[in-house]
């Protein structure tokens, strides 16, 4: 069976409940560590319409990203940056693409890694964390990310761009932003939209349904609201309201003893649901 792609869209205002920034790291730890555990590949930012977050969504943007790449090349792709004050807070994803370093005779043809393209004269290398760049085939710009193949064995290692039906792990999330949830769930191209939700139904009445519509979709949109809003109320500032965008409108954590659920909570939680009703 090939899973469905997760996507997740949280809002600009996810950390605003968290008032320095070594708060707002670690919660964004547990958002990108989430995420990474269950597959996401695809995490929308959306744009809290109640006030003005946008230095919020920028370090929200700024951390996410930072997780997702590979320790070796952070240095070359990001500066020094206020959002990364307490970067040494954030766990590490050990995903597939965060490769270890390996001596290059241990290098087989076929193998993937994430580089960094830097021009050296005439050609063009690509560091991939090893203890030397590799030779590129074929022409990207300087400085631009991309996963590449190996071609070629040691002494003579050589790569090339990879293509995507070549990458058959986990490879990691993409941050996107949208300017507000009503628009992106307008214009998103996803089989099937989930809203979760303290006012939704809980999730055991339509579980058996739920199921079923999961193992048809190829893509699923899993949406969160705020610290102090929920999607209902994000969604009244559009005049739009869940139920017209989806059925599935659940609790995924019915019961719950604590007055309060923060999302990285709830995200945690409805993606080990979502998770196992994909694989059942």
């Amino acid at each position: 069976m090939i899973a469905p792609q997760l996507w997740v869209a949280i809002p600009d205002s996810l950390v605003s409940d968290s008032y320095h920034l070594r708060e707002k790291t670690s919660k964004l730890g547990m958002i990108g560590r989430a995420c990474s555990i269950f597959g996401v590949s695809k995490i929308y930012i959306y744009k809290d319409l109640s006030g003005n977050y946008e230095e919020d969504g920028e370090t929200i943007k700024t951390i996410l990203e930072y997780m997702e790449t590979p320790q070796y090349l952070r240095k070359r792709i990001f500066k020094q940056l206020k959002a990364l004050t307490y970067a040494g807070l954030l766990p590490p994803l050990r995903t597939p693409h965060h490769k270890l370093e390996i001596p290059l005779s241990d290098v087989k043809v076929g193998d993937l890694r994430e580089g960094v393209a830097i021009k050296s004269g005439e050609r063009i290398l690509v560091d991939v964390g090893l203890s030397s760049p590799i030779t590129l085939e074929g022409m990207v710009k300087n400085g631009e990310r991309l996963t590449v193949v190996f071609i070629s064995k040691y002494p003579d290692l050589r790569c090339r761009v990879a293509k995507r039906d070549e990458i058959r792990d986990y490879w990691g999330y993409e941050v996107k932003t949208a300017p507000s949830l009503g628009k992106l769930v307008k214009s998103i191209k996803s089989d099937l939209i989930i809203f979760t939700s303290k006012k939704g139904r809980i999730i055991t009445e339509f579980w058996s349904e739920l199921i079923d519509e999961v193992k048809r979709a190829n893509s699923i949109l899993l949406v969160f609201g705020s610290p102090k809003r929920g999607v209902f109320e994000i969604l009244s500032d559009e005049n739009m309201n869940p139920m017209q965008i989806s059925k599935f409108i659940i609790n995924t954590m019915p019961d719950q003893k604590t007055a309060t659920v923060r999302t990285e909570e709830a995200l945690l939680a409805s993606l080990a649901i979502l998770n196992l009703a994909i694989h059942l």
